[in-house]
């Protein structure tokens, strides 16, 4: 246990006792590095594994996350920031702040469920609209450095534009609790207020979904959530491309030139996915208004995972081509086709078209758009080594299929409103 609890800790948590609190010092050898494996998160690095050499102290286990690094705090920071600022003070001997992955967790989410000043937050419907209140994480929002707070006004801005309603963001007085105001008509604030917790929960503003697909339970992550296998100092909008629909026949040549030139001039990207913790890989989930856009989804979740596609152009473009038995095994050979696109030429792909999606022979023909991988200019994340068929399902607003067979979909799976048709598929990383 540390002798005293960092100021910006004190300050983000008033009054918590925390069990797990401890610092200790890094140890980095010239060769061998620090033999760290470092999952980049909200919390900070969360460490996955531990080798024998350098030999860390034992408060650096499986399960701890590095909340701060010679007095720089990590908690609350975006991933950018989060890399600039470990790397600016890896070395040996540098001082950590240590907690247990699982208490800050916790704590964190009963600090937003208890944020102060909630209980005055309450909606008013007015005879032309509605005026909601939507109150944010203390913790999360004190965590957060002046850059994500820009960030987040910048975001909610562009975000009541888009869902063509008002939004202000009350900044924390002593005491209170930050919270954003969302004014417009009622059936647009009743929409946006669903769209606005996934923005919310991006900054670390919400408590950790819980999402339950037939009795399987899993926790959300944001989608800027990176895994570090060693760290490198130790040696969206809705007004994406048109989604092809279900059923759609084959494009003519004119027409599909003219789409894809859509796609590749398209000024912004749509991010419908995230990614849902899994005991040993990641599972990766996307939403669509249709069938096809589901599909391009979690083709574009499954390339966010490996690099940023924020840093990647759309210079080249692979078609490629997938047929199945059943919807599940399409969507399998669909993503295993990019696998193995990406492993030999390297293209990583920042948008997806689904160019056909033939539901009744299930044959689908998809183009990526992006560029060849580049160490120089991607940020490197985690490589998927594999797509499974485990666990893997597809969501419609009526059925639910599994590689078991399709099933009407239960009542405990509520549909997204907007989006009704999901994905899930649990990949080997």
């Amino acid at each position: 246990m540390t002798d005293a609890v960092p100021p910006w800790l004190a300050t983000g948590f008033p009054g918590q006792h925390w069990k797990s609190l401890c610092s200790c010092t890094l140890r980095v050898d010239p060769d061998a590095g620090a033999g760290l494996d470092l999952d980049a998160t909200d919390l900070g690095y969360v460490v996955d594994g531990v080798d024998d050499r350098p030999g860390q102290a034992p408060e650096l286990r499986v399960g701890a996350v590095i909340v701060a690094i010679e007095g720089k705090a990590l908690l609350g920071l975006t991933s950018e920031g989060l890399e600039a600022a470990f790397e600016s003070e890896f070395r040996d001997g540098a001082a950590l702040v240590i907690l247990d992955a699982d208490e800050l967790r916790h704590v964190m989410a009963d600090s937003t469920a208890r944020s102060p000043g909630e209980e005055s937050l309450a909606d008013e419907v007015l005879e032309h609209g509605s005026v909601v209140r939507v109150p944010l994480g203390t913790a999360g929002w004190q965590c957060l450095d002046a850059p994500g707070h820009a960030s987040f006004a910048r975001d909610l801005e562009t975000f009541g534009g888009k869902m063509e309603i008002r939004t202000e963001l009350h900044r924390p007085e002593e005491g209170s609790a930050p919270h954003v105001v969302v004014c417009g008509a009622p059936e647009e604030v009743r929409r946006a207020r669903g769209e606005l917790g996934a923005l919310l929960q991006h900054y670390g503003l919400g408590a950790p979904e819980r999402v339950e697909v037939d009795g399987l339970t899993m926790t959300s992550l944001p989608a800027r959530h990176r895994r570090v296998r060693q760290h490198p100092c130790a040696g969206g909008s809705d007004d994406g491309p048109p989604a092809a629909d279900s059923l759609a026949g084959p494009l003519t040549g004119a027409d599909e030139l003219e789409q894809s030139r859509d796609v590749a001039m398209h000024e912004t990207d749509v991010r419908q996915y995230e990614y849902l913790d899994h005991t040993a890989d990641v599972i990766l989930h996307s939403w669509g208004r249709t069938l096809a856009e589901s599909f391009e989804q979690v083709c574009v979740c499954f390339f966010s995972y490996m690099s940023d596609l924020d840093t990647v152009d759309m210079t080249d473009s692979v078609e490629v081509e997938a047929s199945g038995r059943d919807p599940t095994d399409l969507l399998f050979h669909l993503l295993d086709e990019f696998l193995f696109s990406f492993g030999t030429e390297f293209l990583l792909c920042r948008r997806i078209q689904i160019l056909e999606l033939d539901e009744v022979n299930l044959r689908v023909r998809a183009k990526g758009f992006g560029e060849r991988f580049d160490l120089k200019k991607h940020p490197q994340g985690t490589e998927i080594k594999a797509i499974t068929m485990h666990q893997m399902k597809i969501l419609t607003p009526d059925t639910m299929t599994t590689e078991e067979g399709t099933v009407s979909r239960s009542d405990e799976t509520p549909v997204r409103e907007g989006c009704p048709f999901e994905c899930y598929v649990l990949v080997d990383i």
